[in-house]
Formats: structure tokens, sequence, C-alpha cells
């Protein structure tokens, strides 16, 4: 009860910004249909992000028994909410807080790969598997491109696929965007 409380009082203090949120995108080697299919996904991701929904289960998120995410850069849940909502990632087009998912994406193939995208913390673009960008619906590319925006704002996970990996602020809040941009698009 304690816990609801205090997770209550922190609500009250968070800036009322999420109306604000917006997402920015160029591509570069995606066909038309793969352009729709992304542009499907970043609708997708602006209606999650701006919800009450997914305020509250951010913040609300708890790995071991605590209010808290695996690899969380050392913030709170509340501090994780606040820096999505800023937008500023680390490095790119714009490194300042102005409230858009500012993403670059760039279409690769590898049949053979298990990985569905991919970033590294100093380049401004994220790659995206061809392969399973033609398998998945919207809500699924919300999934990874969230996922790998996670990355460019500051959050890391490990390699290892360990029961951990799932609670890092990337994984938990990829999966949490996909189930709820799945509601969104009623699926």
């Amino acid at each position: 009860m304690l816990r609801v409380k205090f997770l209550c009082f922190l609500l009250s203090f968070l800036p009322v910004v999420a109306s604000a949120f917006d997402v920015t995108v160029k591509l570069k080697g995606f066909n038309q249909e793969q352009e729709q299919k992304v542009f499907k996904a970043i609708e997708l991701i602006k209606q999650v992000v701006v919800s009450e929904n997914f305020k509250q289960a951010v913040l609300s998120k708890s790995f071991n028994n605590e209010f808290t995410y695996n690899d969380n850069a050392g913030l709170t849940n509340a501090e994780i909410y606040q820096k999505i909502m800023e937008g500023k990632e680390l490095v790119g087009r714009n490194i300042t807080p102005n409230g858009v998912m500012d993403i670059e994406l760039e279409l690769y193939l590898d049949e053979d790969s298990q990985t569905i995208g991919y970033t590294y913390p100093h380049i401004s673009h994220i790659y995206v598997n061809q392969k399973y960008l033609d398998r998945f619906e919207p809500h699924q590319v919300a999934n990874n491109l969230f996922h790998e925006w996670l990355h460019k704002i500051g959050f890391n996970h490990s390699v290892e696929r360990t029961p951990e990996r799932e609670h890092s602020v990337p994984y938990a809040l990829g999966y949490m965007m996909k189930d709820m941009a799945r509601g969104v698009a009623g699926l």
C-alpha cells in the first residue's frame, strides 16, 4: 500500500508533456510498402506514448519486487519516463531535448540472422532487417523501433540472453509498446 501511495505521489510531479510527443523519421533503402508499414508503426508509437496507460505502465514496472528496471542507467521509473518524453538522443541530428523521437532507419537484409534490428551507441541510424520488417505487423515493427530508439537515448541491455535482460529498459518497454500498439490497432 505504501508503494502505491508513493507512486501516486511521484505521478503528481511529472510534467504533462506527453501530448506534445512526436516522431520524425528518415528512411534509407525502403520501398513504398515498407515505408507505409514503418509510418503505421510510428503512428502506433505516438498514440501509445501519449496515453495515460503507457505512463502508468512505465512508472509501475517492477523488477525484483521493486519499482525499477534492470539496466536502468541508474534512473528511477519516473526519470525513465521523463527521459522518454524529453526525446533527447545522444547522437544524430538533434541531441537536445525536443519531445521528439528522432530516428534514422536503414534497411538491410540478412536471411540467416535472428537479429530484427540493431544500432551502435556512436552512430545515429538504426539498422532494420528486411527479413523481419516484411513479415511483421505494424505493432511488431513499433516494438523494434521503440526498443532501438531507447538505445539512442541511453539505455542498454546485456548481450547475453538472460532472464534479467527481458526487464531491461529497451526490452521491457519494447514489449510494452508491442502489446499496447496491438491494442490501439484493434488486434
